[in-house]
């Protein structure tokens, strides 16, 4: 049962780490302008909208190709932490919590707090469930 866990929680984050790196890589090579495709333009408005409004009370003040490369990093951490995770490597974990610290330091980098936060919340739920259930895992 505990391999069933420890796979259903890397392949989620693999998923959503590799949509992370896809997402961000395009939509940065979009908003840097190396890109121009339509379809992207509505949420580079987006973002650069959000970026206006928060970009005020922000600690460090981002535009959008540098949001968008944090974007990025976090699906990168958390595709190798899922891979570090399932190989039951000790790197694995600190790789998945430095995803978890980045996504908290965007909400506190913008002082803010959205439905996003779920996200956050879920992956630390998993985290920890995933370190459990990776110590009661057999060996191969």
């Amino acid at each position: 049962m505990a391999r069933i866990v420890v796979a259903f929680i890397c392949l989620i984050a693999l998923g959503f780490g590799l949509i992370r790196v896809g997402a961000g890589t395009v939509l940065m090579a979009q908003a840097a302008g190396i890109i121009d495709v339509v379809a992207f333009n509505e949420p580079i408005t987006d973002i650069n909208r959000f970026m206006g409004e928060k970009n005020d009370q922000a600690i460090v003040p981002l535009n959008a190709v540098s949001y968008l490369g944090v974007i990025a990093f976090m699906g990168v951490s958390l595709v190798l932490g899922a891979v570090g995770s399932w190989r039951r490597k000790i790197w694995g974990y600190g790789v998945l919590a430095l995803y978890l610290a980045t996504h908290a330091a965007l909400f506190v980098n913008f002082q803010t707090i959205n439905p996003k936060i779920n996200i956050l919340i879920a992956g630390i739920v998993m985290y920890f469930t995933l370190i459990i259930a990776n110590s009661f895992r057999r060996s191969s």
